[in-house]
């Protein structure tokens, strides 16, 4: 049992990721302490990078808002996919490495 587990418990409750929606294959594999943990990460980024992104382009307020839910969304499934490929990195190094350098290089 992991200090994580009741994680686990909120995933239910948490909407789902915009990625497994469109179909993204990463945020598919997600077990329900990765689901949570990126939920609340991706919340992070949104409180980070929202306001940084409105004083950038000189945002009002309700734009603002806006710009802290696209980045909360599209955070979350970015953390989804790392958590996902460090999952599949952990299982399978040498096999894992070797999709993604394939998919780096392009087809040969």
């Amino acid at each position: 049992m992991s200090k994580l587990d009741w994680l686990g418990d909120l995933a239910p409750y948490l909407p789902s990721a915009f990625g497994a929606l469109v179909g993204l294959r990463y945020t598919k594999d997600q077990n329900p302490v990765q689901k949570a943990s990126s939920f609340f990460m991706g919340f992070g980024l949104a409180v980070y990078f929202s306001p940084a992104i409105a004083e950038t382009f000189a945002l009002g307020p309700k734009s603002t808002i806006a710009a802290g839910i696209l980045v909360a969304v599209l955070g979350m499934d970015a953390i989804g996919g790392l958590l996902a490929v460090a999952a599949a990195f952990r299982a399978n190094p040498v096999g894992t490495f070797k999709e993604w350098w394939a998919a780096w290089r392009g087809p040969s």
